[in-house]
């Protein structure tokens, strides 16, 4: 049996869960040390009175220095009313997605935490490009991400889902990410869309319900900053203070601020939002690569890593897009252009045509090309 639903965030604000179908949600939670969504807590209390499962997310910010520990115990703080009752997980997307053991100690730190094993989620390429032995022996749930197109799906119709990821280490992953341009009757927007490999007895194993909580220690306990005069500090202030530690997570943090909690926080989560790009799909990108706003070749490779992006999936998705072919079985090579090279002499050089090779690197003028360019030509 399998069960097919969406993960929301507030980038989904204003959708009505009761006017979709679903048979579940995983909603996002937290990122880094600082930032709640503000919608999650609505979406999970839609799906518990709907009487659907629920996940709840953790957007990993290894990539801002933060400790996998502090990211670990500020999520479990702020969730700790989700555990043994819906799936907790780490969305792996930073752009440090190499950092492998930061991901099982996040993973280890919640586990000890809760009693209660995460899931963690990531897209097929990075499975498959980074050792993740350790995280598997630790038994820990994969949810991988692997689309086919940008096209709308709709009402989780998988007929044009494409071939099911292939992952490394993991015997199975327990859900699919198949689509981020899901269309669903009742709410007007592109959604993520998912399926997961059991039924609701299988859901609830993987969240832990009926099993007893384990004992913490306050060794590890966060505590809120003590003999700090709030008067006289602007909540501006206090919400740098905030982000810098000094008053703890959770209910330590609403204790020590009081009633200066809500607008403080407020900040900080806005800081968050501002000082973080708007993520973009994968989708969106390769759009935007076709339009010829990356670049081309290596300084396009270089520009997409940079701003987080794995290459080689935006890189699959514009090539199905362009109608590109390319041989998987066969690595990539790449040619830096000479001062009086022609693109339709590449490409006879390498066994192609010029046609092939602006679509294979989104070069919209073939005879605008100059020399220190690097393009793929296999």
């Amino acid at each position: 049996m399998v069960m097919h639903g969406i993960d929301i965030s507030k980038w989904q604000n204003g959708i009505n869960l009761s006017a979709i179908r679903y048979d579940f949600i995983i909603a996002k939670a937290t990122e880094g040390c600082g930032y709640v969504d503000s919608t999650c807590d609505s979406y999970v209390q839609s799906a518990i009175s709907a009487g659907k499962p629920f996940g709840f997310y953790h957007f990993a910010r290894n990539d801002l220095g933060n400790t996998a520990k502090a990211e670990a115990e500020f999520f479990y703080a702020q969730t700790k009313n989700y555990f043994k009752r819906g799936i907790p997980i780490l969305d792996w997307e930073s752009s440090r997605k190499n950092d492998v053991t930061w991901a099982k100690a996040w993973l280890d730190r919640v586990y000890q935490l809760s009693g209660v094993r995460p899931m963690i989620y990531m897209s097929e390429s990075v499975v498959n490009a980074y050792d993740w032995s350790n995280v598997v022996a630790g038994n820990y749930g994969l949810w991988v991400a692997k689309y086919r197109d940008n096209n709308p799906d709709y009402n989780y119709d998988m007929s044009n889902a494409g071939a099911k990821p292939t992952v490394r280490y993991w015997n199975f992953y327990a859900m699919w990410q198949w689509t981020s341009t899901g269309r669903v009757n009742g709410y007007n927007g592109n959604l993520d869309c998912d399926i997961f490999y059991g039924d609701v007895n299988t859901w609830n194993a993987y969240a832990g319900k009926g099993e007893n909580t384990p004992e913490t220690t306050t060794a590890n306990k966060p505590v809120a900053n003590a003999g700090i005069n709030l008067a006289s500090y602007t909540d501006e202030q206090l919400a740098e203070m905030v982000i810098a530690g000094k008053f703890g997570v959770g209910t330590d943090r609403a204790n020590a601020l009081g009633a200066r909690y809500s607008a403080v926080q407020a900040i900080v989560n806005s800081k968050y939002t501002n000082t973080l790009p708007a993520r973009k799909s994968i989708n969106e990108i390769a759009k935007e690569v076709v339009a010829g706003q990356w670049g081309n070749g290596a300084d396009r490779k270089a520009k997409l890593n940079a701003a987080g992006y794995n290459y080689d999936e935006v890189q699959s998705i514009v090539n199905a897009l362009l109608g590109v072919k390319v041989q998987q079985s066969q690595p990539a090579e790449y040619y830096t252009i000479q001062s009086g090279d022609t693109l339709s002499g590449i490409a006879a050089r390498y066994g192609t045509t010029y046609q092939q090779l602006a679509s294979m690197n989104g070069i919209a003028n073939p005879n605008r090309i100059y020399a220190g360019q690097t393009i793929r030509v296999k």
